[in-house]
């Protein structure tokens, strides 16, 4: 039953993933209207559903960074850890849809993850050298996305037909959901991957190779499919809306350099928050001239501060 339970969460928890962080992808594009959140949301589907299984094929580094992390040493430890872990993350993902507000089930998971290793005394598993990762995807997602961006920025010329520029939403739209599916779902596909071998008593000597969990890879598409073509009309208005009043020009900015910081972390197997790089993307995007919500960039930032310690608590 403690097993069923589990792979019950762990599917709820792909789910919330796609409510809460995938519709970043998806809020430039929405907001300036270029498509509607229904269109946006099926297209985003699509692509976050080909991110998995293409980057899944091409490096699997992300899911070796999370099975890395869980301590395999103990059947009923392993369990009790991935269950906590999720348990932690599902509940402080959905506080926050309530408010609207985008938070990383990235860090949330990490976060959890430590917490249960701490929950039962195993300090020792708790790895200085991830957690250093860690830091350097948060100097990345928030410093590199901030200086990617306002390079762009300056880069883009204003001759650009408004025509062309929508055209374009689309695809560079398409491009932020398919690095969030290449990112955020090997993070799923690297906790069912120890699950199963928890499961097995099985110890891998070797990282996991992707060929060898194409049932998984598979899964975590669907589920992940499902749950962004379903949800997550909230996060849209906060980003695409409520901090700032984006036209076609920054939506653009915005989501090149999303994906251009995505893909180099999927690439070098750096833990990155998508809602991180896309909020800091519109806040550095957006022309001088424009008001800035700081509230709701206030907001943000907390809950971003307030996952690592209320996480790992939980």
């Amino acid at each position: 039953f403690f097993y069923i339970i589990i792979f019950i969460f762990i599917i709820f928890l792909i789910y919330t993933n796609a409510l809460t962080d995938a519709p970043n992808a998806i809020s430039t594009v929405v907001g300036t209207k270029a498509l509607k959140f229904k269109e946006a949301a099926f297209i985003s589907a699509i692509f976050n559903l080909l991110g998995i299984i293409v980057m899944s094929i091409f490096n699997f580094s992300i899911a070796d960074f999370i099975f890395s992390m869980i301590d395999m040493s103990d059947k009923i430890l392993g369990l009790s850890i991935i269950f906590s872990a999720i348990l932690s993350t599902i509940i402080f993902a959905n506080i926050a849809l309530l408010f609207g507000i985008p938070t990383s089930e990235t860090h949330s998971l990490i976060a959890g993850i430590t917490g249960g290793l701490l929950g039962c005394n195993k300090f020792s598993s708790v790895s200085s050298k991830e957690w250093l990762n860690i830091v350097i995807g948060l100097i990345v997602s928030i410093i590199g996305t901030y200086i990617i961006t306002k390079i762009l920025r300056n880069l883009i010329k204003r001759k650009m037909k408004t025509s062309d520029k929508k055209k374009l939403q689309i695809l560079s739209s398409s491009g932020v959901s398919f690095m969030h599916g290449a990112q955020d779902g090997q993070k799923f596909i690297g906790v069912i991957i120890a699950y199963q071998l928890l499961l097995q008593n099985t110890t891998l000597i070797k990282s996991p190779m992707a060929e060898n969990y194409f049932w998984i890879i598979v899964l975590v598409s669907i589920v992940m499919f499902i749950g962004v073509a379903t949800g997550g009309r909230k996060i849209v208005e906060t980003l695409g809306n409520d901090i700032t009043d984006l036209d076609d020009e920054d939506a653009l900015i915005s989501d090149f350099s999303t994906v251009v910081v995505l893909l180099f972390s999927s690439l070098n197997g750096i833990p990155i928050s998508t809602s991180h790089v896309k909020t800091v993307s519109i806040i550095a995007s957006t022309d001088k001239n424009k008001k800035i919500n700081f509230g709701k960039v206030a907001d943000i930032f907390k809950a971003w501060i307030f996952t690592f310690p209320v996480c790992i608590f939980i």
